[in-house]
């Protein structure tokens, strides 16, 4: 654990908003499952893991985008029905992950039975993410979770203030945690605690670039993080 900002992480914390994909779960195989059967439908060349890695972050129209032939990521129409076709697929695959990270149950268990509120947000689709939830969590552990909705999308700040604003916490009684760029920056954009996870899908460098608070190295490090605040 690294932590940068010393005076933000000492401020009182009582919601912790997660990121779901690469933080509390490692959901890479459901997405590149998804993909491939997306890219068999319509003939297109098969994504490596890796490829699949790297693409996410952002939206599934956006990683549809991007694991597409180059040549055709540009007619937005085709895009959009090449994105149908993964929502169905991905409505199958995404369900088959049933564990979280090593540690990450039991810490999230932690705070919880230490006062903390827990939510999570994710830029997948709002249809999957509670789903995907109940799967990996008890019932009754997270507060509230949300997906892609109305809302613009992380980094925009809009999702997680409403989350907070839902929940009754101010934006700096909150921390937001995930492992990509993206969620680094969602938490800055917010007023937010940023931190960010390196056992994720992104490097450890990029989120401490981006500019996080504080970058952990494994989920039982959000107890080091967290509870030193005297809870």
């Amino acid at each position: 654990m690294e932590i940068f900002n010393g005076q933000a992480v000492a401020r009182t914390t009582k919601l912790l908003i997660l990121d779901f994909d690469g933080t509390i779960a490692d959901t890479i195989d459901t997405i590149v499952d998804a993909v491939n059967l997306t890219m068999d439908d319509f003939g297109y060349p098969r994504r490596s893991r890796k490829e699949v890695r790297c693409a996410v972050g952002h939206s599934s129209l956006c990683l549809m985008a991007r694991c597409m032939p180059e040549s055709l990521s540009s007619d937005e129409a085709l895009v959009e029905r090449v994105h149908e076709t993964y929502k169905r697929f991905y409505a199958q695959t995404c369900v088959t992950c049933t564990e979280c990270y090593d540690g990450m149950l039991e810490s999230l268990l932690t705070l919880k039975a230490r006062g903390y509120t827990l939510a999570v947000l994710s830029n997948k689709l709002d249809e999957f993410i509670h789903d995907m939830v109940r799967a990996v969590l008890p019932e009754g552990l997270v507060s509230m979770e949300m997906g892609k909705t109305d809302l613009p999308q992380k980094p925009d700040p809009a999702a997680p203030l409403l989350i907070a604003s839902e929940l009754g916490f101010l934006p700096e009684e909150t921390a937001f945690i995930g492992d990509s760029e993206v969620d680094v920056q969602t938490g800055l954009n917010a007023g937010m605690l940023a931190v960010g996870c390196s056992w994720g899908y992104r490097s450890r460098q990029l989120l401490v670039d981006t500019g996080a608070h504080a970058v952990l190295d494994e989920p039982r490090e959000l107890l080091k993080l967290f509870l030193k605040e005297g809870k």
